[in-house]
Protein backbone atom coordinates (compact mmCIF):
# COMPACT_ATOMS: atom_id res chain seq x y z
CA UNK A 1 0.00 0.00 0.00
CA UNK A 2 1.48 3.45 -0.97
CA UNK A 3 1.78 6.65 1.68
CA UNK A 4 -1.22 8.12 -0.18
CA UNK A 5 -3.72 5.49 -0.08
CA UNK A 6 -2.92 5.01 3.79
CA UNK A 7 -3.24 8.88 4.49
CA UNK A 8 -6.48 8.21 2.81
CA UNK A 9 -7.67 5.48 5.36
CA UNK A 10 -6.12 7.89 7.64
CA UNK A 11 -8.98 10.33 6.74
CA UNK A 12 -11.77 7.78 6.55
CA UNK A 13 -10.35 7.38 10.44
CA UNK A 14 -10.51 11.03 11.43
CA UNK A 15 -7.72 10.63 12.71
CA UNK A 16 -5.72 14.21 12.09
CA UNK A 17 -3.51 14.76 14.92
CA UNK A 18 -2.20 11.35 13.29
CA UNK A 19 -1.81 12.47 9.80
CA UNK A 20 -0.37 15.50 10.85
CA UNK A 21 2.12 13.90 12.76
CA UNK A 22 2.88 11.47 10.28
CA UNK A 23 2.80 13.31 6.96
CA UNK A 24 5.44 15.65 9.80
CA UNK A 25 8.06 12.14 10.10
CA UNK A 26 8.18 11.66 6.33
CA UNK A 27 9.37 15.17 5.63
CA UNK A 28 11.94 14.76 7.78
CA UNK A 29 13.74 11.92 7.40
CA UNK A 30 16.37 11.56 10.62
CA UNK A 31 12.69 10.83 12.20
CA UNK A 32 11.61 8.06 9.84
CA UNK A 33 15.36 6.58 10.69
CA UNK A 34 14.23 6.17 14.79
CA UNK A 35 12.24 2.46 15.57
CA UNK A 36 9.44 1.54 14.55
CA UNK A 37 7.95 1.76 18.54
CA UNK A 38 9.24 4.98 18.84
CA UNK A 39 7.67 6.41 15.39
CA UNK A 40 4.42 4.90 16.80
CA UNK A 41 4.56 6.03 19.63
CA UNK A 42 4.89 9.77 18.66
CA UNK A 43 2.13 9.32 16.28
CA UNK A 44 -0.18 8.54 18.85
CA UNK A 45 0.61 11.09 20.95
CA UNK A 46 0.06 13.90 18.25
CA UNK A 47 -3.84 11.97 17.52
CA UNK A 48 -4.35 12.83 22.05
CA UNK A 49 -2.88 15.88 21.96
CA UNK A 50 -4.90 17.18 18.77
CA UNK A 51 -8.25 15.39 20.38
CA UNK A 52 -7.80 17.32 23.81
CA UNK A 53 -6.77 20.40 22.18
CA UNK A 54 -10.44 20.09 19.76
CA UNK A 55 -12.16 18.98 22.61
CA UNK A 56 -11.42 22.04 24.55
CA UNK A 57 -11.94 24.13 21.71
CA UNK A 58 -15.77 22.64 21.83
CA UNK A 59 -16.31 22.68 24.89
CA UNK A 60 -14.87 26.88 25.04
CA UNK A 61 -17.35 27.54 21.88
CA UNK A 62 -20.21 26.03 23.84
CA UNK A 63 -19.67 27.95 26.99
CA UNK A 64 -20.08 31.28 25.20
CA UNK A 65 -17.88 33.20 27.77
CA UNK A 66 -17.99 36.78 27.92
CA UNK A 67 -14.80 37.15 27.78
CA UNK A 68 -11.75 34.61 26.85
CA UNK A 69 -9.67 35.34 30.05
CA UNK A 70 -6.73 32.99 30.05
CA UNK A 71 -4.75 32.04 33.33
CA UNK A 72 -1.74 33.07 31.73
CA UNK A 73 -2.70 36.33 32.16
CA UNK A 74 -4.14 36.38 35.78
CA UNK A 75 -2.33 39.15 37.44
CA UNK A 76 -1.99 39.40 41.58
CA UNK A 77 -1.50 43.22 42.45
CA UNK A 78 -1.67 43.84 46.00
CA UNK A 79 -4.48 46.41 45.37
CA UNK A 80 -6.51 43.48 44.00
CA UNK A 81 -7.52 41.61 47.20
CA UNK A 82 -6.58 38.25 45.17
CA UNK A 83 -4.97 35.92 47.03
CA UNK A 84 -2.63 33.41 44.82
CA UNK A 85 -2.53 30.61 46.80
CA UNK A 86 -6.02 30.19 46.44
CA UNK A 87 -6.54 31.25 42.79
CA UNK A 88 -4.08 28.73 41.95
CA UNK A 89 -5.38 25.98 43.94
CA UNK A 90 -8.99 26.51 42.24
CA UNK A 91 -7.09 26.48 38.69
CA UNK A 92 -6.66 22.52 39.37
CA UNK A 93 -9.77 21.78 39.20
CA UNK A 94 -10.30 20.07 42.32
CA UNK A 95 -13.52 22.33 43.74
CA UNK A 96 -15.29 21.26 39.99
CA UNK A 97 -14.81 17.28 40.73
CA UNK A 98 -16.00 18.24 45.08
CA UNK A 99 -18.78 20.49 43.53
CA UNK A 100 -17.98 23.24 45.40
CA UNK A 101 -18.87 26.75 44.21
CA UNK A 102 -17.03 29.74 43.89
CA UNK A 103 -18.78 33.66 45.09
CA UNK A 104 -16.83 36.53 43.31
CA UNK A 105 -18.05 40.17 44.87
CA UNK A 106 -16.56 43.19 44.30
CA UNK A 107 -16.99 47.03 42.99
CA UNK A 108 -18.05 47.58 39.03
CA UNK A 109 -14.67 47.18 37.16
CA UNK A 110 -12.80 44.96 39.68
CA UNK A 111 -12.45 42.22 37.51
CA UNK A 112 -14.98 39.85 38.76
CA UNK A 113 -16.57 38.95 35.44
CA UNK A 114 -12.65 38.21 33.93
CA UNK A 115 -11.74 36.24 37.14
CA UNK A 116 -15.10 33.75 36.38
CA UNK A 117 -14.60 33.31 32.71
CA UNK A 118 -10.84 32.88 33.23
CA UNK A 119 -11.88 29.86 35.62
CA UNK A 120 -14.60 28.93 33.11
CA UNK A 121 -11.57 28.50 30.35
CA UNK A 122 -9.35 26.44 32.66
CA UNK A 123 -12.25 24.33 33.45
CA UNK A 124 -12.37 23.88 29.72
CA UNK A 125 -8.96 23.14 29.53
CA UNK A 126 -9.55 20.29 32.19
CA UNK A 127 -12.44 18.69 30.30
CA UNK A 128 -15.32 20.04 31.99
CA UNK A 129 -18.29 21.58 30.51
CA UNK A 130 -19.05 25.07 31.06
CA UNK A 131 -22.22 27.27 30.76
CA UNK A 132 -21.87 31.03 30.99
CA UNK A 133 -25.19 33.33 31.59
CA UNK A 134 -26.05 36.58 33.12
CA UNK A 135 -28.74 36.44 35.81
CA UNK A 136 -31.01 38.08 33.96
CA UNK A 137 -30.46 36.66 30.59
CA UNK A 138 -31.00 33.02 32.61
CA UNK A 139 -34.58 34.59 34.22
CA UNK A 140 -35.42 35.87 30.35
CA UNK A 141 -34.48 31.91 29.10
CA UNK A 142 -36.82 31.21 31.69
CA UNK A 143 -39.68 32.74 31.13
CA UNK A 144 -39.56 32.15 27.67
CA UNK A 145 -39.44 28.65 27.72
CA UNK A 146 -42.12 28.26 30.88
CA UNK A 147 -44.55 29.94 27.74
CA UNK A 148 -43.17 27.83 24.82
CA UNK A 149 -43.53 24.57 26.31
CA UNK A 150 -39.80 23.76 26.28
CA UNK A 151 -38.86 24.32 30.14
CA UNK A 152 -37.42 21.01 30.78
CA UNK A 153 -34.94 20.96 28.24
CA UNK A 154 -33.97 24.18 29.64
CA UNK A 155 -33.71 23.03 33.21
CA UNK A 156 -31.80 19.90 31.64
CA UNK A 157 -29.19 22.03 29.68
CA UNK A 158 -28.43 24.06 32.86
CA UNK A 159 -28.34 20.94 35.11
CA UNK A 160 -25.95 19.63 32.41
CA UNK A 161 -23.29 22.01 32.62
CA UNK A 162 -20.25 20.47 34.82
CA UNK A 163 -19.51 24.58 35.82
CA UNK A 164 -22.09 27.20 35.68
CA UNK A 165 -21.28 30.90 35.92
CA UNK A 166 -24.12 33.01 36.57
CA UNK A 167 -22.44 36.61 36.58
CA UNK A 168 -23.81 40.18 37.13
CA UNK A 169 -26.06 38.88 40.52
CA UNK A 170 -27.96 41.95 42.18
CA UNK A 171 -27.91 44.07 39.52
CA UNK A 172 -31.89 43.85 39.17
CA UNK A 173 -34.62 43.31 41.49
CA UNK A 174 -36.13 39.50 41.85
CA UNK A 175 -39.88 39.05 40.72
CA UNK A 176 -41.60 35.83 42.80
CA UNK A 177 -41.02 33.65 39.93
CA UNK A 178 -37.23 34.35 39.27
CA UNK A 179 -37.10 33.58 42.99
CA UNK A 180 -38.18 30.47 42.63
CA UNK A 181 -35.87 29.77 39.33
CA UNK A 182 -32.73 30.64 41.00
CA UNK A 183 -33.60 28.50 43.76
CA UNK A 184 -34.51 25.63 41.43
CA UNK A 185 -31.34 26.47 39.18
CA UNK A 186 -29.28 26.12 42.22
CA UNK A 187 -31.31 22.88 43.30
CA UNK A 188 -30.82 20.85 40.70
CA UNK A 189 -27.11 21.08 40.56
CA UNK A 190 -26.57 21.46 44.82
CA UNK A 191 -23.81 18.19 45.57
CA UNK A 192 -23.67 17.06 41.56
CA UNK A 193 -22.28 20.29 39.99
CA UNK A 194 -19.86 23.82 40.23
CA UNK A 195 -21.81 27.35 40.18
CA UNK A 196 -19.36 30.40 40.24
CA UNK A 197 -21.60 33.73 41.19
CA UNK A 198 -20.16 36.92 40.31
CA UNK A 199 -21.93 40.52 41.46
CA UNK A 200 -21.08 43.67 43.10
CA UNK A 201 -23.19 43.14 46.35
CA UNK A 202 -21.19 41.58 49.28
CA UNK A 203 -22.69 37.92 50.41
CA UNK A 204 -23.98 39.69 53.57
CA UNK A 205 -26.57 41.25 51.34
CA UNK A 206 -27.82 38.61 49.21
CA UNK A 207 -30.59 37.36 51.96
CA UNK A 208 -32.22 41.32 52.24
CA UNK A 209 -31.47 41.02 48.19
CA UNK A 210 -33.31 38.21 47.34
CA UNK A 211 -36.17 38.93 49.15
CA UNK A 212 -38.57 36.09 50.29
CA UNK A 213 -36.90 34.48 53.66
CA UNK A 214 -37.86 30.93 53.16
CA UNK A 215 -36.47 31.20 49.16
CA UNK A 216 -33.05 33.17 50.75
CA UNK A 217 -32.31 30.27 53.03
CA UNK A 218 -32.61 27.77 50.74
CA UNK A 219 -30.60 29.87 47.85
CA UNK A 220 -27.42 30.80 50.41
CA UNK A 221 -27.47 27.27 51.85
CA UNK A 222 -27.31 25.90 48.22
CA UNK A 223 -24.35 28.37 47.11
CA UNK A 224 -22.68 29.02 50.81
CA UNK A 225 -22.53 25.60 51.79
CA UNK A 226 -19.29 24.69 50.08
CA UNK A 227 -18.17 27.81 48.60
CA UNK A 228 -14.76 29.22 47.74
CA UNK A 229 -15.28 33.39 48.82
CA UNK A 230 -13.22 35.98 46.31
CA UNK A 231 -13.74 39.65 47.57
CA UNK A 232 -11.85 41.80 45.17
CA UNK A 233 -10.98 45.54 45.73
CA UNK A 234 -8.71 48.38 43.89
CA UNK A 235 -10.02 50.70 41.40
CA UNK A 236 -11.07 49.54 37.65
CA UNK A 237 -9.50 47.35 35.60
CA UNK A 238 -11.70 48.31 32.52
CA UNK A 239 -9.17 50.03 30.74
CA UNK A 240 -6.59 47.03 30.71
CA UNK A 241 -8.92 44.52 29.83
CA UNK A 242 -9.76 42.70 32.56
CA UNK A 243 -13.62 43.47 32.26
CA UNK A 244 -16.22 43.57 35.18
Amino acid sequence: MNIQATLSKIDDLKLAGLKAALQHQLEHPALTDLPFEERLAMLIDAECVYRESARCDRLLKAAGLRVLAQPEELAFDATRNLDKAMVLRLLNGDWIRKNHNVLITGKSGTGKTWLGCCLGTQAARLGFSVLYRRISRVLEEYDVARHDGSLPRLRAKFARAKLLILDDFGLSSLKPTARNDLLEILDDRVGLSATIVCGQMPVANWHDYIGDAAIADAVLDRLTAAAHRIELDGPSRRRKGAGD
